[in-house]
């Protein structure tokens, strides 16, 4: 039996509740079930999964088993049957998965490296007018930005921010302000799903549906998203939608995706080309073919879809957010504590973002290792980003808040 068939029977199946019937999100029983299949120290606690997740001993165990077969038995090989490297082939299981949570068609999906990588292929492929505009918020991580200025200064366009207030915390206000800065010259919207350094929710929804009426080709960046809260792409109706497995679907580190409408993927061409880069029946294989890669990596990310549908999305978004209303109501008990994520909970989820008067963003981040052992991250000058993820508990935030009462 495979180590996966082996954690799904044993680890997963007795503990775990019928999918009809969730535990609640405080169940402390359940969720202790569901830390032990992690293989976290237990002296400290991590807590930047927006940045990198954690892999259940599962996702560890499939991905290291299939690096011993490269370094054993590759010599088996002949070249035929399933495939021992990743990069030419469709993986059609590994996307299916991946595009049932997506709610989209398989061949509607690529497998990238990373966001970076997916939001590039978007941004070099597009045949961009001189002159055209591309719009983005003021928010954007600098993986977002950066192919789109590249794209801009390639084709004689220009870049043009908007403003986001800070914190956000109105949706109607922020579907305004994108609505007001779509010119006639704007052909591009990027924009986060998920504010990364204030974890604001943004309402892609209504914003992809006004751009679509005024012709602007959309690309929602979900880096945030996908595995943290419910992404569907034909629900929010953008062009394209870009995200990884390596942070809050706990996946090995290297592995994106890239959600590309079937009707407007013929107008981005291949920038890294292979023998489908011509494809346009399986616009997603088109877009994944990028030389040799590693199937140890897609054999993790393989077994971490299986592991966030064996739990449930749903019970894992639940859980998420319930650690993350939790530490923000400890913190607004706490004088002195500004929380820069949204007050409407409705756009908050597992990030936090918030700051101590008279103590700095990195000198926070310090005091929360020295005193406890917990690990967020420093996010500005002033604040911290603090993530909550089902490896996390109560108790852990607990500990957090007394760091920040006794500062």
């Amino acid at each position: 039996m495979t180590p996966r068939r082996s954690f799904l029977k044993s680890a997963l199946a007795v503990p775990f509740l019928p999918q009809q019937a969730l535990p609640r999100p405080e169940d402390p029983a359940y969720w202790a079930r569901v830390r032990d299949q992690f293989m976290l120290s237990r002296d400290k606690a991590f807590f930047n999964t927006g940045t990198i997740g954690a892999m259940p001993r599962v996702v560890f165990e499939k991905t290291v088993e299939h690096l011993r077969k490269m370094a054993t038995d590759v010599a088996d090989w002949d070249y035929s049957g399933p495939d021992w490297i990743s990069g030419y082939s469709d993986v059609p299981a590994i996307r299916g998965k991946a595009a049932r949570l997506l709610n989209c068609d398989v061949k509607e999906l690529a497998l990238t490296e990373n966001v970076t990588s997916a939001n590039s292929f978007v941004a070099s492929g597009l045949d961009l007018p001189e002159g055209a505009e591309i719009i983005m918020s003021d928010q954007e991580h600098v993986g977002g930005t950066s192919p789109w200025l590249n794209a801009a200064k390639r084709h004689g366009g220009t870049v043009t921010e908007f403003q986001l207030p800070k914190p956000a915390h109105d949706r109607a206000e922020i579907v305004a302000i994108v609505m007001n800065a779509m010119r006639p010259r704007t052909r591009v919207l990027f924009l986060s799903h998920m504010i990364t350094a204030a974890g604001a929710i943004l309402p892609v929804k209504e914003i992809c549906a006004a751009a679509r009426e005024r012709g602007v080709f959309t690309v929602i960046d979900g880096a945030q998203a996908f595995g943290h809260i419910p992404v569907d792409v034909k629900e929010i109706g953008c062009d394209a939608y870009v995200g990884c497995f390596h942070k809050w679907m706990l996946a090995p580190a290297g592995e994106g995706f890239l959600y590309l409408r079937s009707d407007r993927a013929p107008g981005v061409w291949s920038s890294v080309a292979s023998f489908s880069w011509n494809n346009h029946d399986d616009n997603g294989l088109r877009f994944s073919q990028r030389g040799t890669g590693s199937m140890s990596m897609m054999m993790g990310l393989e077994a971490a879809l299986d592991f966030h549908n064996q739990i449930g999305p749903q019970r894992v978004q639940q859980r998420i957010k319930y650690l993350g209303d939790y530490l923000r109501a400890g913190l607004r008990k706490i004088p002195k504590v500004k929380i820069y994520s949204p007050v409407d909970a409705s756009m908050c989820a597992g990030i936090t973002v918030y700051g101590v008067d008279g103590v700095s963003g990195p000198q926070l981040a310090k005091e929360m290792w020295d005193r406890a052992r917990l690990r967020p991250r420093g996010s500005s000058a002033v604040a911290i980003r603090h993530c909550t993820h089902i490896y996390n508990s109560p108790e852990e935030i607990d500990r957090a808040l007394g760091v920040v009462r006794a500062l």
